[in-house]
C-alpha cells in the first residue's frame, strides 16, 4: 500500500504545480476503502473547461510519475478520455481519466478528491447526483432467448470455444448484473460476486462455467437459463413483458441438440 500512497503523492504534487488541473480524484475501490495489493489506481484528472487532453498530452502527463511499460487509450471500453498505464517502477496498473470541470456532473460514482484547486468542485458534487447505469430489464428479456438460440446453434455445430466465450458474455451482461441488483450492489458485471452473493447463488453461477465438452457446455447453457428465470421472477415487475413464445421455442431447440 505504501507504493500506492507514494504514487498518489506524486500526482498531487504535479497537479498543484499546473494551473490547467482543477482537481485530482480517485475512483474505484479507493472509494470503498477496499484497495489491496492487487488493486489498480483509478485517477480522475479534472481539467479546466476548454482544455482537452489528446493521446499525446495524456502520455506526457503519465510519463511524469515513472517509467511506462505500456500506455494506451480506452476506445475499447468506449472511453477515449481514459489512459490505461502499466508502470515499471513501482510496478502498478494505473488508469487516468481526463475530464473537464463541467463534465464532473455526469458521473457514475462519487470519486474521492485528494487535491482541489476550484471551489466549484464541492458545489458540483453537492448539486448533482452520481448515477450508475442500471440494466434495462426489458432490453435483456427482448434479447435473451435469441442469445440462447445462438448458443445452441454454435454448440450444435461444434464451435465449443465460441459457445464457451458466449456464456461468459451472458454472465457479464445478464446474470452478474442481476445478481448484483438482487444483493443491493452496483451491477458491475461479475466483479467481486464471489464476496457478495450467498453460497447457493454462487454455486448456481459456477454451474454456468463449462469445460470443453459437449455435455458440460449444454448443461451450462441450461443452468444459465434456469438462473436467469429465477432472477427474472425475483426482480422483474409486471411491466416487463416476458417473451414466452420465444422462450419456449429456444428451449425446445436447445433440448433437441
Amino acid at each position: 500500500m505504501e507504493k500506492i500512497d507514494l504514487f498518489i503523492d506524486k500526482v498531487n504534487t504535479f497537479a498543484s504545480n499546473h494551473e490547467a488541473i482543477e482537481g485530482v480524484a480517485i475512483a474505484g475501490s479507493f472509494i470503498s476503502k477496499e484497495l489491496d495489493e492487487y488493486s489498480d489506481i483509478d485517477f480522475v484528472i479534472v481539467l479546466k473547461d476548454g482544455i482537452r487532453y489528446e493521446r499525446k498530452e495524456m502520455i506526457d502527463f503519465a510519463n511524469h510519475f515513472g517509467p511506462l511499460l505500456s500506455a494506451f487509450t480506452g476506445e475499447h471500453v468506449g472511453e477515449r478520455r481514459l489512459l490505461i498505464c502499466l508502470y515499471e517502477d513501482p510496478f502498478l496498473h494505473v488508469d487516468f481519466k481526463f475530464i473537464q470541470l463541467s463534465e464532473l456532473k455526469d458521473r457514475i460514482e462519487n470519486p474521492v478528491f485528494v487535491y482541489q484547486n476550484n471551489k466549484q468542485i464541492p458545489l458540483i458534487l453537492e448539486s448533482t447526483k452520481a448515477q450508475w447505469p442500471n440494466p434495462d430489464f426489458q432490453w435483456i428479456e427482448d434479447r435473451f432467448w435469441v442469445w440462447i438460440h445462438y448458443a445452441g446453434t454454435k454448440l450444435g455445430r461444434g464451435e465449443y470455444f465460441e459457445t464457451i466465450d458466449f456464456l461468459s458474455f451472458v454472465r457479464n451482461t445478464v446474470l452478474g448484473p442481476l445478481l448484483h441488483i438482487k444483493n443491493n450492489s452496483l451491477p458491475r458485471g461479475v466483479r467481486k460476486l464471489e464476496f457478495i452473493i450467498d453460497p447457493i447463488d454462487l454455486e448456481k453461477l459456477k454451474s454456468t462455467v463449462p469445460s470443453y465438452d459437449f455435455k458440460s457446455i449444454k448443461d451450462s447453457i441450461l443452468s444459465s437459463v434456469k438462473l436467469y428465470q429465477e432472477l427474472r421472477l425475483s426482480l422483474y415487475n409486471s411491466e416487463i413483458k416476458n417473451l414466452s413464445k420465444a422462450e419456449s421455442y429456444a428451449l425446445d431447440y436447445l433440448n433437441k441438440i
